[in-house]
């Protein structure tokens, strides 16, 4: 995401006054805006805080939204920042967003990909059949999966971006059953 967004909108004098006086609103509401995690970095430039008062802020605002009441939650991964909607709320309301969540489908082909990776695709297509093909192309271009030429097939694994996702430290975790998402049940 780039930081100049923001400044593009907004009259410059008012935007500093607001994410000083008030940088965990400034905070949140970037977030929210933002459709990408947003890096520390960029955090810091748009609240003119120093990296422990960021961090100060930061934990304030995890807490705050951990509170029982509140529908979101904040997620660090690498040092970049967003919010997601907590798991227990997201049933509740994701039919207002129907075109963000993937296809039973394309969800069977991850679960394939993501439980044998690495995986042939030939292997994931052998599975699932050629609407696979569609399935796997959809996942690399969401970023779910990566895909390296191996001979005449390719070999297909998760990314970093399919962990954070759905909120696994690692593979093993879904492959024992540890944590596995909700979304992996249907």
């Amino acid at each position: 995401m780039n930081h100049d967004k923001f400044h593009d909108m907004t009259n410059p004098e008012i935007e500093k006054s607001d994410a000083t006086s008030n940088p965990k609103a400034t905070i949140e509401a970037a977030l929210f805006l933002s459709s990408d995690p947003v890096e520390k970095s960029e955090l810091l430039d748009l609240t003119g805080l120093s990296e422990e008062d960021l961090d100060s802020v930061l934990s304030q605002l995890e807490r705050d939204l951990a509170e029982p009441d509140r529908g979101l939650k904040l997620r660090e991964n690498n040092r970049k920042y967003s919010l997601s909607i907590k798991r227990e709320i997201l049933d509740r309301v994701k039919y207002l967003a129907p075109h963000q969540d993937m296809s039973r489908g394309v969800l069977r082909t991850l679960s394939v990909i993501a439980y044998n990776s690495p995986v042939l695709q030939k292997e994931v297509v052998e599975i699932r059949g050629n609407g696979a093909y569609d399935h796997i192309d959809q996942l690399i271009e969401r970023n779910f999966v990566k895909s390296e030429q191996e001979g005449r097939t390719k070999l297909l694994s998760v990314t970093q971006y399919f962990l954070d996702y759905f909120e696994l430290e690692s593979l093993e975790e879904l492959r024992q059953g540890e944590n596995v998402p909700e979304n992996f049940s249907n």
